[in-house]
């Protein structure tokens, strides 16, 4: 994952969603689940705030029944993830939810 920061997909990424000024990436450990299970399940990348300038607004992207690396390799053309509280309210209200929490535990975007 570190060595991956200077990929360049990932550096094309950034690039593309404008995202500057960055020291680098963070590593969640987290069980293995399956995105593609079907319409029920998906994957995504997301920050609490825009990486950019700090807006209070999620941002980032989201796929419906693919893995993480659909996401970044252009093999399907992820979705804002603004558009999952329209497709799976209940799903965005907790992810919003947790989101939150991480936030007010660590002071800080994540």
């Amino acid at each position: 994952v570190f060595k991956g920061w200077m990929g360049d997909r990932a550096i094309k990424y950034r690039e593309v969603e404008n995202i500057r000024n960055l020291l680098g990436t963070a590593v969640n450990v987290q069980a293995m689940v399956f995105g593609n299970m079907g319409d029920t399940s998906g994957t995504g990348v997301c920050f609490t705030r825009d990486p950019n300038d700090g807006t209070n607004t999620l941002f980032g992207e989201f796929l419906i029944n693919a893995q993480g690396e659909d996401v970044v390799a252009g093999i399907r053309t992820p979705k804002p993830i603004s558009e999952l509280e329209t497709e799976m309210p209940e799903v965005y209200a907790e992810f919003k939810k947790n989101t939150d929490i991480l936030e007010n535990h660590y002071g800080d975007r994540q």
